[in-house]
């Protein structure tokens, strides 16, 4: 039996996993919110005790014992969380783990705690001789020591393995699609503080990158433009879709008059894609895209997934 934990701003995940004829099933699956009062939700002002309490009480609806759970994994995500494909020479143990802990230091801000890092060599750089691709995950140990409290405080004995978000997706991904023989598969998960671009293939870049727009932008956007509630933004979002914002016409409109399509937050989405994937292009010039893989609080969006699939063809 195994345990996993989603620790999000908007909601926790908990899933528990069992094995039948040696292949993973899903034993109990549950989420709850963080916030009891949708319309004073802030990300921002998330305490502690905000997942503390949301976890015990998803433990005591499914009847999980933190206290008894002897495996359990737990994800770290967010800008505090570098996960970067890098090219060094090749070195022995010690001088390589030297070497990329000066180079995780570039990637995260630094809060006067120690770097806390694991790596994987992928193996040899096909382009530079001597030289070794390495899939480098980095935080601080003040950010662990914040993750591990909380588990302790909700009651589990061990801590057990803290995953990297991007990482865990990836491999969900690998599992149930497997490697693309060619070209570059891209995953957007769309959080509810941030979103994440994931890049990978094989014989291809690991690339990862941060979008400060996600689901709490949306709601925040529809509240502005339709002078509602969070708690009604949040409706309206799951109703109608990026079509959110379309949901007020004014009595002088007739239906011969010229509309300006006004850009929305799904808009700009949309644009950070292209510059983002863009960009790896740049860097990779010999890579192309095969398919992009919505997953997320907003993935189920209403229309997302066209308006993002028309702006793809022949634009990104």
């Amino acid at each position: 039996m195994s345990t996993g934990i989603d620790i999000g701003t908007s909601e926790i995940k908990l899933i528990e996993l069992s094995k039948i004829n040696n292949n993973p099933a899903v034993a109990k699956i549950c989420s709850k919110s963080t916030w009891d009062d949708l319309n004073t939700f802030d990300p921002e002002k998330l305490e502690k005790a905000n997942w503390v309490a949301s976890i015990k009480d998803i433990c005591s609806e499914v009847k999980i014992n933190p206290k008894r759970i002897k495996s359990i994994t737990s994800a770290i995500s967010g800008r505090n969380l570098s996960v970067k494909e890098i090219t060094t020479l090749e070195m022995n143990e010690d001088e390589l783990f030297q070497s990329l802990e000066f180079e995780a230091k570039k990637h995260i801000p630094l809060d006067g705690t120690k770097v806390i890092m694991d790596y994987h060599i992928i193996g040899e750089n096909t382009k530079e001789v001597g030289k070794i691709d390495v899939l480098l995950v980095a935080t601080t140990k003040n950010l662990i020591n914040q993750h591990n409290q909380l588990l302790s405080e909700i009651g589990f004995k061990k801590t057990g393995i803290f995953d990297a978000t991007p990482i865990a997706i990836t491999n969900l991904l690998l599992h149930t699609k497997g490697m693309p023989e060619e070209g570059t598969d891209v995953i957007l998960n769309i959080g509810n503080k941030s979103s994440t671009i994931i890049a990978f293939g094989n014989n291809q870049e690991y690339f990862t990158r941060e979008l400060n727009i996600s689901g709490h932008h949306f709601n925040q956007q529809i509240m502005k433009k339709n002078d509602i509630s969070y708690s009604d933004a949040e409706n309206l979002k799951k109703e109608k879709g990026i079509n959110s914002f379309n949901t007020s016409k004014s009595s002088s409109e007739t239906d011969f008059s010229i509309q300006v399509a006004e850009k929305t937050i799904f808009d700009n989405l949309v644009e950070e894609i292209r510059k983002t994937l863009r960009y790896y292009m740049k860097t990779n010039p010999q890579a192309y895209f095969n398919k992009l893989y919505l997953t997320g609080g907003s993935a189920n969006l209403i229309g997302l997934r066209d308006l993002i699939s028309t702006n793809r063809q022949g634009k990104l």
